[in-house]
């Protein structure tokens, strides 16, 4: 799963993580088209920016991608297991920045 992360504006002391989960695409072109968050709603809050991005799509995809959307790889592609790697993501980031 890839992801980003934003130290720019975050203070250790008080600053959330704010956490935009991936939709249908690459992440990078959500994280450059989301100047609010990343600007403006970060520098306010001092918060630490996470982009996830969505399983199947971008380059996280759980198998080759010309084998990814059969039907036997497709069961893998359901709400709850994206969720889930969305909060194993948070759990990792809390644990590299000591949160």
């Amino acid at each position: 799963m890839r992801y980003l992360v934003d130290d720019t504006y975050w203070d250790p002391e008080t600053g959330p993580i704010l956490f935009y989960s991936g939709n249908e695409g690459d992440i990078y072109s959500f994280y450059d088209n989301t100047g609010f968050m990343t600007e403006t709603v970060a520098n306010e809050t001092k918060g630490l920016i996470v982009f996830g991005e969505h399983r199947y799509f971008g380059v996280s995809y759980p198998f080759p991608p010309e084998e990814a959307f059969t039907p036997e790889n497709n069961v893998y592609l359901t709400v709850e297991q994206a969720m889930m790697d969305f909060v194993d993501l948070v759990g990792f980031i809390r644990s590299e920045y000591k949160m």
